[in-house]
């Protein structure tokens, strides 16, 4: 396979590879990182297909303007085609999916053949330990141009792996944060055990006040705006982006990116009840609110990105179908046929479909009333085109599910769990890591068990790893002792420990008295007992008194009292 420059520029919609035949042919673009401009946009053809790829970042010694030095050497005579000649120079992808969906299309060889055209800076380090591509990774170019966004950063980190057809595994890290008593404490997470049990979920738990969420706020503010210090990652860990899903009315986390100085956004993204409204008159960004509206229109455009995904990676043998995913999650929760979006009545159902005579297996439009909604599901997700669906989709509607051609209501609780779901898939990809804030705050404990289920699926799914503050020992039975990090504050400020016991499929009252330590609080039901002990003047006259109202629990504690072993 031919890869090129012929400088050409890249911009929104870039054009076609020149020539004919299997090309990847690299784009010039200005974007200035700090002084370096070392960006290039991909346009590709394989077997006469256009693929979407990321875009390529290319350093070479001693400058500062990549595309300058290539033009150069085009005007020069050279031929365009790469390894380009008489330069010292190393590369970096935006993103990992960059080298995977390549191997998907042509093979592990010739996908090596294009990162050492390239010279890709993972396979010649971290790998291969070439000498010049060695020392051109340790200058400011590298550090603050191919390594300023988490996804080069990752794709640094791990491509050789894909490379290398080696499994990628999220590696432990430890975070540094400033706790509750204003001092810095330092949590270590387990994500990559030898342990046979689950690594997939870490758990902070402990009681109100301890600074849970504290760190998941920290840990966000140290991944969109790194700074050198004593505090955050202690090493730049293997992700791709952090995802954040929180849905208590009193979180402060960013909603978006905006103001900040980078090209992929998607490196974090937030899902609740806040977020942000229309662009102004004069440009500037709408002010932060909060409203009801916003999971419904993120789970609607996050739907369609499924679709994008599954339709963008479909040759990765190792995809996971993010539609069928969803479909397969939401139905341990509640029973349907198909997801649905609402679109504009002015809209031609056909057009938002490749070929809607293709789709045999289920309908092509669903009707309530004058209201028209398209199934987004496994049967209709080859034939659709999501960028005129997202085009023609009435957001705020949401996603609108269907059983036997009717539209099914669902509880509050069933259609946030469907929109975390949803908005979970729309934006993860593989290392990610998922940060959720106090997930029982909208779950009833049957759906805190479908959700844990839930998660561990997505996470499973997309090689990503969560993280969650919470006060559920229901969730806490779902992760091993050594995911589990309980925080305490003491007179000596604040500890961090995990269980000395078993937590996975521990005991949920066990769970609660180490965390809590409610075995020391009197609970309402023992004042109360307490009360009737001394009315009624013993213990067998308080177990006579209750007759079929007593549980085995009521009576060892009553017997106990007799003793005098409680009070």
């Amino acid at each position: 396979m031919k890869v090129c420059y012929s400088g050409r520029r890249s911009g929104r919609r870039n054009p076609a590879p020149v020539g004919s035949g299997d090309s990847l042919e690299l784009l010039w673009d200005n974007w200035d990182d700090f002084g370096f401009e070392t960006s290039f946009g991909v346009t590709c053809r394989i077997d006469g297909e256009i693929i979407d790829l990321a875009g390529i970042r290319l350093l070479i010694s001693d400058r500062a303007t990549s595309y300058q030095v290539l033009d150069d050497l085009y005007q020069a005579g050279w031929d365009g085609v790469f390894p380009a000649p008489g330069i010292d120079y190393v590369s970096v992808p935006t993103e990992i999916t960059f080298y995977q969906q390549l191997k998907a299309h042509l093979g592990v060889e010739a996908t090596v053949e294009i990162a050492t055209a390239l010279r890709d800076a993972s396979l010649l380090v971290r790998r291969s330990l070439d000498e010049n591509a060695t020392a051109l990774v340790k200058t400011d170019g590298f550090k603050r141009s191919l390594q300023r966004e988490r996804g080069s950063i990752a794709a640094y980190l791990d491509g050789w792996k894909v490379l290398e057809n080696l499994a990628i595994a999220t590696k432990n890290f430890q975070f540094s944060f400033q706790d509750v008593f204003k001092s810095e404490s330092m949590v270590a997470f387990d994500f990559d055990s030898e342990s046979l049990l689950p690594h997939d979920i870490n758990v902070l738990i402990g009681p109100n006040g301890s600074g849970k969420s504290r760190v998941l706020h920290q840990m966000v503010d140290a991944w969109v705006r790194p700074a050198k210090g004593e505090l955050g990652f202690r090493e730049p860990p293997n992700l791709s982006q952090v995802v954040v899903v929180s849905y208590s009315p009193f979180e402060r986390f960013p909603v978006d990116m905006v103001g900040l100085q980078v090209q992929d956004k998607d490196v974090y993204r937030y899902f609740g009840f806040r977020g942000r409204g229309k662009e102004k008159l004069d440009g500037k960004p709408g002010a932060i609110r909060l409203s009801h509206e916003f999971p419904r229109k993120n789970a609607a455009q996050a739907i369609i990105a499924c679709v994008a995904d599954d339709q963008k990676f479909k040759a990765v043998t190792d995809w996971a179908r993010k539609i069928s995913t969803m479909e397969a999650v939401l139905r341990t929760a509640f029973d349907f046929d198909y997801a649905a979006v609402e679109i504009d009545p002015q809209k031609r159902v056909r057009s938002l479909f490749l070929s809607a005579e293709n789709v045999t297996d289920g309908p092509t439009v669903a009707k309530v009333g004058v209201r028209r909604y398209v199934p987004v599901a496994a049967h209709t997700m080859p034939q659709l085109q999501p960028s005129r669906l997202l085009d023609a989709c009435l957001t705020e509607s949401g996603v609108t599910f269907f059983k036997d051609d009717a539209q099914i209501e669902l509880s509050s609780g069933q259609r946030l769990f469907a929109y975390i779901v949803i908005n979970l898939l729309g934006a993860i990809r593989r290392n990610s890591l998922v940060l959720i804030d106090e997930p029982e705050l909208f779950l009833h404990p049957t759906l805190e068990i479908q959700f844990v289920e839930m998660l561990k699926e997505i996470l499973a799914s997309f090689n990503s790893k969560a993280l969650l503050a919470t006060h559920s020992e229901v969730i806490v039975r779902e992760v091993p002792a050594d995911c589990v990090h309980v925080f305490q504050r003491t007179d000596d400020g604040l500890v961090i420990s995990n269980p000395p016991f078993q937590t996975f499929g521990g005991d949920i009252q066990r769970i609660s008295s180490y965390v809590f330590g409610d075995n020391v609080v009197s609970k309402p039901f023992e004042k109360w007992l307490k009360q009737k002990y001394r009315e009624l003047g013993s213990a067998d006259a308080l177990i006579e008194a209750m007759g079929d109202d007593l549980n085995e629990e009521l009576i060892v504690q009553i017997k106990a009292m007799k003793g005098g072993s409680r009070w």
